[in-house]
């Protein structure tokens, strides 16, 4: 089974159309975080919806949008994030798309051939705000604290791919499609054959993505800002 993992779209329909179009596979695990930063969360959203993802959950930008909360991300990003919330995501997305976003869930727990298998935003301690930029195994534990044990970690939210092993456990974060910030602008994303994990990076037409950010955002601050990591891939 070749499945297609992706996360931290963030409204770029030009790098998801990019991977889609570049990969084939049996099935697609999203890892939330469709909206804000981008210009199109509103057609990431469909694309989304027409791929029917076997796992989508919702990404704490998902889940700012659908409850008008504040998305707790980090210092160097916030006001970006409620800039394009309030100018392009709440603008862009219909009443019927909130409604879906509040539907999802925050975690997803999957067992498949003797295996389980975890999937989760941030981390499963703090689904929706927690980070791990590498693997915490004190972050293994549910809302009441008691430790979890699974096969399989699957995980989003820095926007760094990282994929590694720890004692049984096989973790995965397959990096930023429409964002990245570890210094590689590429779209990031992972593929899982079988049980074996490959990390891929894919080129895109980045300047259709940046013209579009161009039109849209006014205030020149922002606008530099958003043009300078879609670029560089770094904040």
């Amino acid at each position: 089974m070749r499945v297609l993992i992706l996360s931290d779209i963030h409204g770029n329909i030009e790098a998801l159309n990019a991977v889609l179009e570049q990969e084939s596979y049996d099935a697609v695990w999203f890892l939330g975080d469709l909206t804000d930063y981008g210009p199109d969360p509103d057609m990431v959203l469909d694309t989304l919806k027409d791929i029917k993802p076997e796992v989508w959950i919702s990404g704490n930008h998902d889940y700012a949008n659908a409850f008008g909360v504040d998305c707790k991300c980090g210092e160097k990003t916030h006001d970006l994030s409620v800039y394009t919330r309030e100018n392009i995501s709440q603008r862009k997305l219909t009443k019927e798309d909130i409604l879906f976003l509040r539907s999802l869930p925050i975690k997803k727990e999957m067992q498949r051939d003797g295996r389980a298998y975890y999937f989760v935003h941030g981390c499963p301690a703090n689904p929706l705000y927690g980070y791990m930029f590498d693997f915490m195994p004190e972050c293994m534990r549910n809302e009441l604290g008691g430790k979890i044990t699974v096969d399989y970690l699957f995980f989003g939210h820095t926007h760094f791919p990282v994929s590694g092993k720890y004692q049984e456990l096989q973790y995965l974060n397959p990096g930023s499609v429409g964002q990245p910030r570890d210094g590689d602008p590429r779209a990031s994303y992972a593929i899982w054959i079988d049980g074996r994990i490959e990390l891929h990076r894919l080129a895109y037409p980045v300047e259709r993505t940046m013209e579009k950010i161009k039109s849209l955002i006014k205030n020149k601050d922002y606008r530099e800002r958003l043009l300078f990591i879609l670029k560089n891939g770094k904040v």
